[in-house]
């Protein structure tokens, strides 16, 4: 498994605000990263967007989640500056 890309990040948060893609999955790939010792990410700035994308499934109460499309805009505008 080839380390993602910040391009490669924001393409499926893409997706998830395309609705291709949803939430659990994301977060669930990008945890198989920052979970394991098996897919090691070099790029502090890449680890550091796959730690925060990790968490995007994350519910406030059953059913609400924490992130919302504008949280997802807001990280994708803010990684694609690095």
């Amino acid at each position: 498994m080839r380390e993602p890309t910040l391009k490669k990040i924001i393409d499926k948060l893409e997706l998830v605000l395309q609705n291709k893609l949803t939430k659990e999955e994301v977060a669930d790939w990008a945890a198989e990263y920052v979970m394991t010792y098996d897919h090691l990410v070099t790029d502090l700035v890449v680890f550091d967007f796959l730690t925060v994308v990790s968490g995007l499934d994350t519910l406030e109460s059953p059913g609400e989640y924490m992130y919302d499309d504008e949280d997802i805009r807001d990280w994708i505008n803010q990684y694609s500056e690095k």
